[in-house]
């Protein structure tokens, strides 16, 4: 009998490619990939207002100089409200030339100069809220936007709407696996996204007359998403 010899390249080559053959003739097992929602709702516990200090002159540094003292002013009246957990920080500050374009045919003139000084306020007790936009106000802020709201247990939220929408992913697998003929075996792969949905209470809030009334604030709830896609394995 005449005896056929290969390559060991070419056998090393047949061991690699004949199991991968093999496993590609081989379907792969059926899922169901379904899409579900949890939500949960809770009022937020924390607030933060954008304040501004804005001073104008002709000199940049009359108008850096007036910034400071209006900025400081606002800074110690903000502080004697504020509780130890609560801060103000400054988020920026500018000083830029205003510029006049009346006449396209001159070149620009610099008509004066505006400085921006931006702060940051962390509120944690929402019932004086309203308490620290008037202060805010009367202390020399130009411009208020806010409240952003915010909650200290937003991961344990978040952990709970998506628990809630794992159940229901797995409720709705049942129920097609069910219609279709086949059982559920086990969950395969599954994938998250997390909404905060709420309507934000902020706008501009500017410089007005001086008013006695304080400020009402009304703090509603505000509803926590999370969207799971899971995709279920299922046999007959």
């Amino acid at each position: 009998m005449k005896r056929i010899y290969l390559h060991p390249l070419l056998i090393i080559l047949l061991a690699t490619l004949l199991p991968q053959a093999a496993g590609a003739a081989e379907s792969p097992p059926p899922t169901i990939s379904v899409d579900a929602e949890g939500k949960v709702t809770a009022k937020p516990d924390m607030a933060t207002l954008n304040l501004e200090v804005e001073t104008q002159s002709p000199q940049s540094q009359t108008a850096a100089t007036e910034n400071a003292r209006v900025s400081d002013a606002l800074l110690q009246a903000m502080k004697k409200i504020l509780k130890p957990e609560e801060k103000i920080q400054t988020l920026s500050y500018r000083l830029m030339p205003m510029r006049s374009y009346k006449d396209k045919t001159k070149p620009e003139a610099v008509t004066g100069f505006r400085a921006i000084h931006r702060f940051k306020v962390e509120i944690r007790d929402l019932e004086r809220l309203g308490a620290a936009l008037d202060t805010a106000l009367k202390n020399g802020a130009s411009k208020v936007n806010g409240p952003f709201w915010g909650h200290s247990r937003l991961e344990e939220l978040q952990r709970q709407a998506a628990v809630e929408a794992l159940a229901k992913a797995q409720r709705l697998a049942a129920a097609l696996a069910q219609a279709a003929g086949v059982k559920i075996k086990g969950l395969q792969q599954v994938s998250t996204q997390m909404r905060l949905i709420y309507p934000r209470a902020s706008g501009e809030v500017f410089v007005a007359a001086k008013r006695e009334t304080p400020t009402p604030v009304e703090v509603g709830e505000e509803e926590i998403k999370a969207n799971v896609t899971a995709v279920f394995a299922v046999a007959p």
